[in-house]
């Protein structure tokens, strides 16, 4: 709240000023002024004339034999969505959803150097992820893990993301520390003997892995709670350790992920136990994936995180939600939070975007449908208590950063690259003039 009180403040003075100016009959050069409204502005009728209470004069009430039928009042339903987030004051993301759960940005690091992207992060989220700055190929020191030659402890260097925390220690934003421990953007020599880079480099014992391990983890975690305290409110420990059919009989990813190669299916387990050692008391650990909606993978996960869960080292499970615009169906997404939810662990949506290449108005709008019931689902589940939903976070500002531009530009964002409102930006706030279907 405190963040946007002297944007307010600016905006209030100047519109005293302006009530002043009209009170007293200021129009410039002494002409009669232009007392049309601009276009897709209201008219108000003023009480108050010259410092004195205007009392309207009473109309003559009918006297019909029967009540009179009232008459209801219009509502303005929004029709223009294109709103520049930079000049107009706006209803804040973050503030509509206070008495739900805290709304999320992923951003790189360089976006923090654009004032106008600022003023818009800091209206708007309360909650930030750091999209790779630190995830471990981001954070490991080869040359200093060589030069160090200690085969058990790397040595990590926090540059990448040291200017992101203290943008949030500044300003009072938490932030989800994403991620520990990844199968990607992991490299292979933090695997090796002697962190060789070289292809017959020979793979460490599990012993020297698992040592590496809860080395790294510890240092992440103290050096953040140290430099920074209270910033990071959640962990995400493990990330995508799921991918039924890949050769594990309990849905573990294999083919692709050196811990399991290295350390075998176990390095989750670990990996909680450590961050558990480590964390600050209020910090929660989450386990965080993918399609989470399908079947195969959700029943996985819940017998993963249940054991874990039984060795009282996490608090809550992440679902990515890189969705589309009708798949996955909303039923599949209702129902996985709700078995998510059966085993007590919080929820937290920690990458959502829908996947759009089409800016016609037709799918903007259809997008902003999505993001409306997506919304409307989630407030849903926690009024009645179904699911206990703390966070909800956009994987990204604007649509020209989005991750999805691969093999073309995507709009799957609430900005555009102006840093306008789109649709999917006032169906998030429930706007009337985003159909719900």
């Amino acid at each position: 709240m405190k963040r946007r009180e002297d944007k307010r403040l600016a905006k209030k003075g100047v519109s005293l000023l302006l009530t002043a100016a009209l009170m007293m009959g200021l129009t410039g050069c002494g002409k009669e002024g232009n007392n049309q409204p601009e276009e897709g502005t209201a008219t108000i009728t003023p009480t108050i004339e010259a410092g004195k209470e205007v009392t309207p004069e009473p109309t003559a009430e009918p006297t019909p034999t029967t009540a009179p039928t009232p008459t209801e009042v219009e509502k303005e339903v929004r029709t223009d969505f294109y709103i520049s987030a930079i000049d107009e004051e706006l209803p804040s993301l973050y503030e509509a959803y206070t008495d739900y759960f805290s709304i999320g940005v992923a951003l790189t690091a360089s976006e923090l150097f654009n004032e106008l992207k600022v003023d818009v992060i800091k209206d708007h989220f309360n909650s930030m992820t750091c999209g790779n700055e630190m995830k471990p190929d981001y954070l490991l020191d080869r040359e200093g893990c060589v030069v160090a030659g200690t085969e058990e402890c790397p040595v990590l260097n926090f540059k990448s993301c040291d200017g992101m925390l203290q943008f949030c220690m500044d300003n009072g934003i938490k932030m989800r520390g994403h991620t520990l421990v990844w199968h990607s953007q992991t490299p292979d020599w933090f695997f090796m003997e002697g962190y060789s880079n070289k292809k017959d480099a020979v793979m460490v014992s599990k012993e020297v892995m698992l040592a590496r391990m809860e080395n790294y983890i510890r240092q992440v975690m103290e050096y953040v709670n140290t430099n920074y305290p209270g910033v990071i409110y959640a962990w995400d420990v493990v990330n995508e350790a799921i991918l039924p059919g890949d050769g594990d009989a309990d849905g573990m990813r294999v083919q692709d992920s050196m811990w399991y190669q290295c350390v075998g299916p176990e390095f989750v387990e670990k990996a909680f136990e450590y961050a558990r050692k480590y964390a600050e008391p209020d910090q929660k650990l989450f386990y965080n994936d993918f399609n989470t909606y399908e079947v195969a993978k959700r029943q996985a996960i819940i017998k993963l995180v249940e054991k874990i869960q039984a060795q009282g080292n996490i608090d809550g499970i992440g679902m990515q939600s890189h969705i589309g615009i009708s798949s996955p169906t909303l039923d599949d997404f209702e129902t996985t939070i709700r078995k998510f939810a059966e085993t007590g662990l919080e929820i937290q949506l920690t990458e959502l975007d829908v996947n759009l290449d089409s800016s016609s108005e037709a799918d903007l709008m259809k997008e902003g449908t999505r993001y409306k019931r997506i919304f409307f689902l989630l407030k849903n589940l926690k009024d009645t208590g179904a699911a206990n939903v703390t966070n909800v976070t956009i994987w990204g500002l604007t649509d020209d950063k989005s991750w999805l531009n691969k093999d073309g530009l995507r709009y799957p964002l609430l900005f555009t690259q102006l840093l306008e409102t789109k649709p999917a930006f006032w169906g998030i706030l429930q706007d009337e003039g985003i159909p719900l279907y």
